[in-house]
């Protein structure tokens, strides 16, 4: 988990709307909030939601290390500016240099600079007669906003707007993409980040069973190639809700013991995460995704797989299992019978996958397709990919390769482009 520190200066709205987001996954944590103000109410908000705190005048942040030593005793891993109104000095530069983001009030370059924060920017933006303005996050440099730029986002400059007005409109940007791309950039330096993880290994199932087939009869053979030379796996069956864990069980034997391969449930130890913490392979079968991820939470499952995966342990998963590799389960089909603790999954891949693809719209049907269900997911996110895998198809993962295989395109989801559809074969690497 990386530790998250925010240096703030006034009210700490958006740094508790930080604290807020990762206070319930298990990806990163805000630990820490700083300030230059021994007044400033975002330390009340720090100490309402039990994050520690340091109080630093000019002297101790330009002229000392004592900032910079105790976010190294913390454990921090990376720097978030929140409202914070000083230069970050050359030694914190030094030590989180590219892990330090802020986000400003304006378009820049437009009304930045020193001097331009908070209302002195929307007012700057509304006598400037400008039509739009918006928000942009960028890693900190050595001088005021000018660090390279991460993300912008936008809303309109209507005639009439108040600097009120546009505070509200820029705020509302702030609560909603600051958090998003604050992941997306530790996605980058947690174990989710499969280019720098060529050892992790996943074969990502779009359905367990075609029409007309036995049980597992159409990935078999991909399964018995990707999971070669292993003995015994550790199954995780708990997205099973009309049928019992050992039924489940019996099933999933039953074709593995075909490919030389034995199965234990970890649904039968009195210890499942340390089952899956020395297991030889990890497989998790397809049911129900609310089911599944409630279960994997309040057992610790989803943290040693974060672990063991990408170290080179294989995965296997179909429908629900491959839901769970990716950030959340925000794409999955499934109603939410129970509730868990948090959307958020596993993450050794970066996009999110809808399994079960379906391109239909009957005639007469009045309700959204899946297409407009993801298009809709990729606007709320929009630095992350959705892909639409059809069934008979999966992804394997290996050698630092991505490949889709099985006879039938995936649909590629992203704000801003229209959907598109990749082959078998084609490059992938944009998802990694």
């Amino acid at each position: 988990m990386i530790k998250i520190a925010v240096f703030a200066s006034g009210s700490g709205t958006n740094a508790e709307n930080v604290a807020s987001y990762f206070a319930a996954g298990e990806k990163a944590r805000v630990t820490l909030i700083l300030s230059n103000r021994p007044d400033a109410p975002v330390l009340e908000r720090a100490r309402r939601l039990g994050i520690g705190t340091e109080i630093f005048d000019r002297d101790t942040f330009y002229n000392s290390d004592r900032v910079v030593e105790r976010l190294r005793r913390e454990g921090i891993g990376y720097i978030v500016l929140a409202g914070f109104l000083w230069l970050v000095p050359d030694n914190l530069l030094g030590a989180y240099g590219g892990r330090i983001l802020n986000v400003h009030p304006s378009l820049l370059p437009r009304h930045g600079g020193k001097g331009m924060y908070g209302d002195r920017v929307h007012r700057a933006v509304v006598e400037s007669g400008d039509r739009e303005t918006g928000i942009t996050i960028h890693r900190v440099n050595e001088h005021y906003d000018s660090g390279d730029i991460v993300a912008r986002y936008r809303t309109e400059v209507e005639p009439g707007d108040t600097p009120e007005r546009v505070a509200e409109k820029v705020h509302t940007l702030e609560y909603r993409y600051y958090p998003l791309v604050i992941e997306a950039e530790i996605d980058k330096l947690n174990v989710c980040d499969m280019k720098r993880k060529p050892s992790m290994r996943l074969l990502l199932i779009s359905n367990s069973t075609n029409a007309g087939e036995a049980y597992l009869e159409y990935p078999k053979r991909q399964i018995a190639d990707f999971l070669g030379g292993v003995r015994q796996v550790a199954f995780v069956p708990y997205a099973a809700v009309t049928f019992s864990y050992d039924d489940y069980l019996t099933k999933v034997q039953a074709r593995f013991s075909e490919l030389g391969i034995d199965v234990r449930s970890v649904h039968r130890e009195s210890d499942p995460a340390r089952m899956l913490s020395q297991a030889e392979a990890i497989v998790v079968g397809g049911g129900n995704t609310f089911a599944l991820v409630k279960a994997m939470q309040e057992q610790g499952l989803l943290r040693v797989i974060r672990e063991r995966v990408p170290e080179g342990v294989p995965y296997v998963g179909w429908s629900a299992g491959s839901n769970v590799a990716c950030p959340t389960i925000c794409t999955t089909n499934d109603m939410p019978i129970v509730e868990p603790e948090s959307f958020r999954a596993v993450g050794v891949v970066k996009f999110q996958i809808n399994p079960h693809y379906l391109d239909a719209n009957p005639e007469g049907h009045a309700g959204e397709t899946r297409e407009v269900r993801l298009l809709e997911f990729v606007a709320a996110n929009p630095r992350r990919y959705a892909v639409g895998l059809r069934e008979g198809c999966m992804l394997r993962y290996e050698n630092g390769r991505l490949e889709l295989l099985g006879s039938r395109p995936m649909r590629i989801f992203k704000k801003g482009l229209t959907p598109y559809e990749v082959q078998p074969g084609d490059d992938l690497s944009f998802l990694l």
